[in-house]
């Protein structure tokens, strides 16, 4: 389950739907349940951690890696 967030502009309610990414229609509208206004997906930013173990190409192994901490 995917989790979407919106915002209504005209009485400031934020909610949250958890629903199925195959369900998920974009040009779908939604309305918020407080004052029936039209409510906009709000897209919140992610953090990721890049660490030992996580490489851009998925194939290079953690074991083969050497960090400045591993003495160079």
């Amino acid at each position: 389950m995917a989790v979407y967030e919106y915002g209504c502009d005209q009485c400031g309610n934020q909610l949250t739907i958890n629903m199925s990414i195959k369900k998920y229609n974009p040009k779908e509208k939604r309305y918020c349940p407080n004052c029936k206004g039209e409510v906009k997906r709000i897209f919140s930013p992610v953090g990721i951690s890049f660490g030992k173990g996580f490489y851009r190409d998925g194939y290079e192994s953690a074991k083969n890696v050497k960090t400045p901490t591993d003495g160079e």
